[in-house]
């Protein structure tokens, strides 16, 4: 039972406790918010195990600033949490106040050093003197960061375990709630295009598509773990940054050396953002904007391909072959407006280097096609070119039985992809799970290669249930007509043809397709198509008009639709007629609204 006024009372019985009080209650809270909000993770064992026989020692270097208490709780929990590692700690001193040298000389132990400098030099300056004293990999860390247990086994594993060319790999960020801070960098070109962002912000640190690990655009300076090799290679932070994107622009950097940058969920460290600097943008903050885009605005601010875009398509073996078959479709048509284009496939899995190597100098628009290629095509389009996903449909609906497998699939629409989407059911769902913009709609459709076939006798089903296919075969022979079954869902370039040969009268297509391209080449073929009502589909396949719908498992519906077509000539001229029609115009508008969205998406830096 809500009592009114309750959220009020609380606030004034707060406000009128002693302060000490008040910060207990308070710290109170914070914890059982935390302890919500992280329930059920864990160090990871693979990681833990891997560290315990392959740890390599590290340099954590932390910058300080006027931060004592902050930097003892920094302190105790690396002391808690890398106990097995060979390490040093080297603390640089950006205050420079003699108080507060003394009580960093209080800090210096055999693992800890200090180091004093006459003046301050900014974030980027002490982190760079901590670095040059450093002996081994290197870890960059806040003096506002508590570590937990797992935080740097998770971050050593993914710097040498799973891809050669990651240098530097950044952890998971939690406010002390519980709450993501930082759950990796991308460009905020939608909200606020001077800034780059941090992903999942004030979400749950349990939220599945936030425990995937994935290849990151930059770093963050608050903790980056980052191996002596990659260091030797890309040496320090810019120092003319005095605060603020020091770090993205060291991740560009070594993105442009060919050293990648990774993001580790599995570690996790809260952060007292914000600590020592608090939180507006002052002179500062805002000159080392302004110097970024002067470095990296050809990047991202005025990216742009003129002129007619040459395209690049990627698939793997996710595709459907129906999908594939369209994409070879649509790579002629667009070869027959002046685009210059090539159609790629690879074994997913593993992003395929030596077609990234290829890919990565051409400047042209290269177009994910399904969700094994999303690895491949966003590393080849870092530089040069732009990456597009030209989405089949949100793709984890394909997978309801397999949660881990849906989470990995979203996880990986990154927010550099420019989004092209199928029809307004997979623009909303791709908005709704992963708050990323569909640029445009084109509905999919492709040429059919053996074209109409003249009428016949046959009832053709596709995909369809045994229920399904027995009640058909029971319609055929009570009515003297020929029923085929085809097991696969998909009209395929294969099927279309074997379809021909039988000449239907009726196709019966009920599996719950995400984009119209199936029904659209089965109306194709010249035969009356039966369909189940499904939504996603209601602005291109329209009911009673260019095809009959019905709902699924409903026998009555079935042989209801079955005796208008195949009894009723009207009937069945008419959505004969009506399917030509509406594929004919939709195979035209493809080829132009696909032009036009790949034009857009050339051309619109932002």
């Amino acid at each position: 039972m809500r009592i009114p006024g309750a959220k009020r009372i609380a606030r004034r019985m707060m406000a009128a406790l002693p302060p000490r009080v008040k910060a207990r209650v308070k710290n109170s809270s914070t914890r059982l918010q935390f302890a919500r909000n992280t329930a059920g993770l864990a160090p990871d064992a693979t990681m833990t195990r891997w560290a315990s026989e392959n740890s390599k020692p590290v340099s954590i270097v932390i910058p300080s600033y006027n931060d004592f208490p902050f930097l003892i709780a920094c302190l105790e929990s690396l002391s808690n949490t890398i106990g097995e590692f060979e390490h040093e700690i080297i603390v640089v001193d950006d205050y420079c106040q003699p108080d507060n040298s003394e009580r960093l000389r209080t800090l210096e132990s055999e693992r800890v050093r200090v180091i004093f400098k006459p003046e301050r030099v900014g974030f980027a300056g002490s982190v760079n003197l901590g670095m040059a004293h450093a002996r081994y990999d290197i870890v960059l860390l806040n003096s506002d960061i508590v570590a937990q247990p797992g935080w740097l086994e998770a971050l050593q594993f993914s710097a040498y375990e799973i891809d050669g060319a990651i240098g530097l790999v950044s952890p998971k960020l939690l406010y002390p709630n519980g709450l993501i801070q930082y759950g990796g960098t991308y460009y905020a070109r939608v909200l606020a295009p001077q800034w780059f962002g941090h992903l999942h912000v004030g979400s749950q640190a349990t939220r599945p598509v936030t425990t995937v690990p994935a290849y990151n655009r930059s770093v963050s300076g608050a903790c980056v773990y980052i191996t002596r090799a990659a260091y030797e290679r890309l040496g320090p932070l810019d120092d003319q940054f005095w605060l603020g994107f020091e770090d993205v622009d060291w991740g560009l950097r070594a993105w442009e050396l060919g050293i990648r940058c990774y993001y580790q969920p599995a570690s996790i460290l809260v952060h007292h953002e914000s600590a020592s600097r608090g939180y507006s943008q002052g002179k500062r903050e805002l000159s080392s904007m302004r110097y970024f885009w002067r470095r990296w605005q050809h990047l991202f601010l005025t990216r742009a391909i003129v002129g007619v875009p040459d395209v690049d398509f990627i698939l793997s073996e996710r595709s459907s072959g129906l999908w594939q078959n369209y994409i070879d479709d649509l790579a002629r048509r667009l070869t027959n407006v002046g685009h210059t284009v090539a159609v790629h496939r690879m074994s997913s899995g593993a992003p395929d280097e030596e077609l990234i190597a290829e890919l990565a100098a051409r400047s042209s628009l290269k177009v994910c096609c399904d969700w094994g290629a999303d690895e491949t095509t966003w590393l080849a389009a870092l530089e040069n070119g732009k990456p597009v996903y030209l989405l089949p449909s949100v793709e984890s609906s394909s997978f309801p039985l397999d949660p881990a497998l849906q989470t990995y699939i979203v996880a990986h629409y990154k927010p550099e992809f420019d989004y092209i989407a199928p029809n307004r059911h997979v623009a909303d769902q791709l908005r709704a799970e992963t708050a990323w913009e569909a640029r445009s709609r084109v509905v999919p459709a492709m040429t059919n290669p053996v074209g109409a076939v003249r009428d016949g006798h046959a009832i053709v089903t596709l995909g369809a249930t045994a229920e399904e296919r027995d009640l058909v075969d029971t319609y055929a022979q009570e009515n003297s007509f020929v029923a085929r079954h085809f097991e696969a869902a998909d009209p395929t370039e294969t099927v279309l043809a074997e379809i021909s040969t039988t000449s239907p009268r009726a196709i019966v297509a009920t599996p719950d397709y995400q984009n119209s391209l199936a029904v659209l080449a089965l109306m194709s073929t010249g035969a009356a198509v039966i369909s189940r009502h499904n939504d996603k589909l209601r602005y291109e396949i329209l009911d009673g008009y260019n095809v009959l719908l019905v709902e699924p498992g409903s026998r009555s519906d079935l042989v209801r639709a079955l005796t208008d077509i195949m009894t009723d000539d009207a009937i069945k001229q008419e959505l004969s007629e009506n399917g030509l029609a509406t594929t004919e115009r939709l195979l035209e508008t493809n080829t132009v609204e696909m032009s036009r969205a790949l034009f857009a998406i050339a051309a619109n830096a932002v």
